[in-house]
């Protein structure tokens, strides 16, 4: 061979050498796949951040989740820029094969195919589609705490569906702590002083009008020691105690105290709870639709179909309904709607720091959509 032919075949196999290691790495056994595959899942959820939604939970039609193998998301552009970038950055230092394809499928919208593999043999597979925005919803189910078989019910739906729970029940703390144990955000529904016109009792542990700031410290602080793992608070009834400004304040103190968030449920159109929230800095958001004011499965069905059209319009709105028979029913042949039409059912501490929120504000409340 002369020199100069001696030299290429140098060069050649210099240039051929490192992409050889992707050929001749031995095969991955299933264990060490199915690592890899949880180790590129934890690179896309931190990549992607505030900005993608891997559809998984419940839904074994997904794909081989389990194993890592296959992942639907849903990403606003920036999401899905983040997470191109950074599996293919991991996939280089494992030196493993990574490509992608799209498909645009309407608008600006487009289907992105993201693939790491090892010669025949998958790693990860990502459908991602990139939409304009996320979309977000939050339901509620409030008075939660009375009927364990209603919880359970709720449970079974696989969706996380937020449990606010009422303090002083008989299955108050069990139904905070099954909750938890599988996964779904607890709240405190505190009562408060509804309208005189109502007739109703809100309960123990209820804030009422023209208690000082020692009485409110004292009656949070107890409520809150019978419901295990909160994150928030929302209001049960409080018509009346909504709509005074002091007893607000000296709430949304003792709230931000312990960390908590507040939810206007919005039994009135003259709440100040709200305001009060945000002149304290506390995290804080509001009720758009009351899903069963009216105990039937239709009724439901179509306060969940204006919630949706809220949530599309919008990009995040919150939903309260109750653990009643109809409302179960209706949940659970309408949520696997939302999941079609990519509206992720999120907790509120999901919603309550996010930037996005800051233009929104409650619509007028009418009779329809008014409840204490």
């Amino acid at each position: 061979m002369s020199r100069v032919r001696w030299i290429a075949a140098l060069l050649l196999l210099s240039l051929l050498t490192p992409s050889c290691q992707y050929f001749h790495r031995k095969r991955l056994n299933e264990s060490d796949r199915r690592k890899l595959a949880e180790q590129f899942q934890a690179v896309i959820e931190d990549a992607g951040g505030g900005q993608i939604w891997i559809k998984h939970a419940g839904h074994p039609r997904y794909g081989d989740l389990a194993a890592g193998l296959s992942l639907q998301a849903v990403a606003t552009r920036a999401g899905y820029e983040a997470v191109r970038s950074r599996v293919k950055e991991e996939a280089d230092k494992e030196k493993l094969h990574f490509n992608y394809s799209s498909l645009n499928f309407g608008g600006n919208r487009q289907l992105f195919t993201l693939k790491v593999a090892q010669r025949e043999q998958t790693i990860i597979q990502i459908q991602l589609k990139v939409v304009p925005r996320l979309l977000r919803a939050v339901i509620v189910i409030d008075d939660m705490g009375r009927d364990l078989e209603a919880a359970h019910k709720l449970l079974a739906l696989n969706y996380p569906l937020t449990f606010s729970v009422l303090p002083y029940l008989q299955y108050t703390r069990e139904t905070a702590q099954e909750a938890h144990r599988r996964g779904r955000e607890v709240m405190l529904h505190l009562p408060m002083e509804p309208e005189a016109s109502a007739h109703a009792s809100p309960g123990e542990g209820a804030l009422l009008v023209g208690m000082n700031e020692a009485d409110v410290q004292k009656i949070v602080t107890d409520d809150l020691a019978t419901v295990p793992y909160v994150m928030g608070v929302n209001n049960h009834m409080g018509s009346r105690a909504t709509q005074d400004p002091a007893l607000m304040a000296d709430l949304m103190k003792i709230l931000a105290d312990h960390r908590l968030y507040f939810i206007d449920s919005r039994t009135t159109g003259s709440s100040a709870a709200l305001a009060a929230a945000e002149r304290r800095g506390l995290p804080s958001f509001y009720r758009s639709v009351f899903l069963d004011n009216t105990e039937s499965v239709e009724y439901t069905l179509g306060q969940l179909r204006e919630f949706q059209r809220k949530v599309e319009e919008e990009g995040v709105a919150l939903a309260i309904g109750h653990p009643h028979p109809t409302t179960i029913a209706a949940l659970a042949k309408f949520l696997p709607e939302m999941d079609r039409v990519d509206i992720e059912i999120v907790p509120p501490s999901q919603i309550v720091h996010q930037p996005e929120i800051a233009h929104l504000h409650p619509a007028i409340i009418t009779a329809k959509g008014s409840a204490d």
